[in-house]
């Protein structure tokens, strides 16, 4: 009778549901996420309807059910990729930081049964979250072309990602010492290892990624195996030659269906299952985990022959705190903090972005390489914005956390001077991004004058880099100070940090993806380029396209259309000025109630 009850007793998972339930952002967040799934469904429809508005009869309507069905897969797959990780990553890490995950495996419970429990209370809120697709897969069902076992299938590959996402976050969240660390590492490194398969495919086999060329190209199964999207096309793709062999019997169907979905969907659990197993390996290991420090014996150790014969020319000079004491210690507490170091690193990663910017330029087609350089581009201002925010946030409140904020508003210094040296320490990190995705930019720009635009000539190619190299002086600094804001706002390092990560997600991609879901193409229409500037990339997006001189044109009574081409600093001057009047907006907030939001 005891053994039953204690595996019918769940009170980890108990605890972990009834804290979720008071609080308050678990019912807001069901709230956002149910807005926004709905409002980017009713988005897709609309132009699902509105290019069938043509026939009277009202026909060309049925049928498209499959498109908005496949719509709505696609943006559950992402919300799960989204959403769970956070959900997830502070599961353990929670227990750590308040040094209770001893006193846990101290009590009756296993290291098996604490995992499982924690395992699903971080899914049943992201249950939730799915749960409310249900009334949307009804509406595509009624549009015709969606079928009982494809409304089955696509929930079992979403359920698979799901579980893979989560038990991978699980992982992260065993092994990491910190929330923080465990929700930056789950995504990540979540992302590297979905890439990691056809990365591998395109560096030994042949190149697979964006811009590459498929025709009668037969790529491996193993390499998108634990991508969910390319799962559900491969299920797509074998329940219509099922339907078209068996129409009639649907027995026979469901059966086949679920073979198939089985045979496509195994690796995404196989990839859950090896997530848990290794969760539950290293919970003990990592469970009383000390910070790394730095070893004062290498530290000390003297140079050697080469170093000092380096050192007759490049002497080292003493970083010393002279009249910008807050500046020289954060500067010590990071990576890029010596000089010699962030000169090594500068160089380095700047080496191997050239390296590799050469490599996807002269793959073949060598057209496509300005294509290869944008994505390239985004996951390098994709790690710049995230670096840039975890570091501007844990700049403010690891003082909280280390306790040494009530010293620092001590000292002859304003709150508001501690702040400005603060962002003034994260310069390093600025010039650091800058440059590497100015040399991105710079052959991007360079690609597209050779191989792709045949009437391209230098002062279009001068406009394409001037723009580019205004992106990289405004942005950063807004990011800075958009991040110290919300961090003097938010006491919380890891809700800060989150809270700002979501405003900058959604600020950059919303307004393109809803013009992608809205208008067929925006690019081409006035209205829509000025929307896009909405987004900080809307300017970038019309620069790489070759849209700055569409924000103006006029159009004739006979309805054709003249395109204004002197015009191209308009949108430039505009989107660049207010945003760098917003830059200036939030660094004066934060300097202004720097004092009054420090000392709370």
């Amino acid at each position: 009778m005891n053994l039953i009850r204690s595996l019918f007793a769940w009170p980890l998972l108990a605890r972990e549901l009834i804290e979720r339930a008071a609080r308050r952002r678990t019912y807001a967040g069901r709230v956002a996420y149910g807005l926004v799934l709905y409002a980017l469904f009713f988005l897709a429809l609309r132009r699902v309807v509105e290019s069938a508005s043509g026939d009277p009869t009202g026909m060309a309507v049925l049928g498209v059910g499959r498109g908005l069905f496949e719509q709505l897969v696609t943006l559950q797959i992402w919300g799960v990729f989204l959403f769970q990780p956070a959900l997830m990553a502070g599961g353990i890490t929670y227990e750590k930081e308040r040094d209770s995950l001893s006193l846990l495996l101290l009590t009756g419970m296993s290291p098996g049964k604490v995992l499982i429990e924690k395992y699903l209370a971080g899914l049943l809120p992201m249950a939730t979250l799915l749960l409310l697709a249900l009334p949307l897969g009804a509406i595509t069902m009624g549009y015709g072309g969606v079928s009982p076992q494809l409304l089955a299938a696509g929930a079992c590959v979403v359920v698979g990602a799901w579980l893979m996402s989560g038990a991978f976050a699980l992982l992260c969240s065993a092994w990491c010492r910190t929330s923080i660390g465990a929700t930056l590492v789950a995504y990540l490194a979540g992302a590297v290892l979905l890439l990691a398969p056809a990365v591998v495919y395109s560096a030994f086999g042949r190149y697979i990624l964006w811009g590459a060329d498929l025709r009668n190209v037969e790529i491996p199964g193993w390499v998108w195996a634990c991508w969910p999207r390319e799962v559900f096309t491969r299920v797509v793709a074998a329940l219509d030659e099922v339907t078209m062999s068996a129409a009639s019997d649907a027995a026979f169907r469901w059966a086949l269906m679920a073979g198939h979905t089985w045979e496509h969907s195994w690796p995404l659990l196989a990839v859950a299952s090896v997530c848990l197993l290794l969760a539950r390996i290293v919970i003990v290991r990592r469970t009383v985990v000390p910070a790394r420090r730095i070893s004062t014996v290498r530290a000390q150790r003297p140079p050697g022959r080469v170093l000092r014969w380096w050192r007759r020319f490049w002497p080292v000079h003493d970083d010393l705190p002279k009249d910008d004491p807050i500046e020289w210690r954060e500067s010590g507490r990071s990576v890029l903090g010596r000089r010699g170091r962030f000169h090594f690193l500068t160089l380095m990663l700047a080496g191997l972005v050239f390296a590799t910017s050469a490599v996807l330029l002269g793959l073949y087609p060598k057209t496509a390489g300005p294509e290869r350089l944008h994505h390239f581009a985004v996951v390098a201002g994709t790690a710049a914005v995230l670096i840039l925010v975890v570091r501007s946030v844990g700049a403010v409140l690891s003082e909280h956390s280390n306790q040494t904020l009530d010293i620092l508003l001590t000292t002859p210094l304003g709150a508001d001077e501690i702040v400005k040296e603060k962002a003034r320490a994260l310069s390093r990190y600025w010039m650091l991004f800058a440059l590497i995705l100015g040399i991105i930019f710079a052959m991007q720009g360079w690609s597209e004058y050779e191989h792709v635009r045949a009437n391209m000539f230098w002062r279009q190619l001068g406009q394409y880099w001037c723009v580019g190299a205004i992106a990289l002086a405004v942005y950063p600094p807004l990011v800075i100070w958009v991040s110290l804001l919300f961090a003097l706002l938010l006491r919380r390092r890891a809700r800060a940090i989150i809270i700002t990560l979501a405003v900058f997600g959604v600020w950059h991609l919303a307004p393109l993806f809803v013009l992608d879901l809205a208008m067929d193409d925006w690019r081409s229409n006035p209205r829509g380029l000025w929307i896009s500037l909405l987004s900080p990339l809307g300017i970038l997006d019309a620069n790489e396209h070759d849209k700055l001189a569409h924000f103006a044109t006029n159009t004739l009574h006979a309805g054709g259309m003249i395109t204004k081409t002197g015009e191209p600093w308009a949108p430039v001057a505009y989107n660049f000025g207010f945003y760098l009047l917003l830059g200036r907006l939030a660094r004066g907030l934060c300097l202004r109630f720097a004092d009054r939001l420090m000392r709370r």
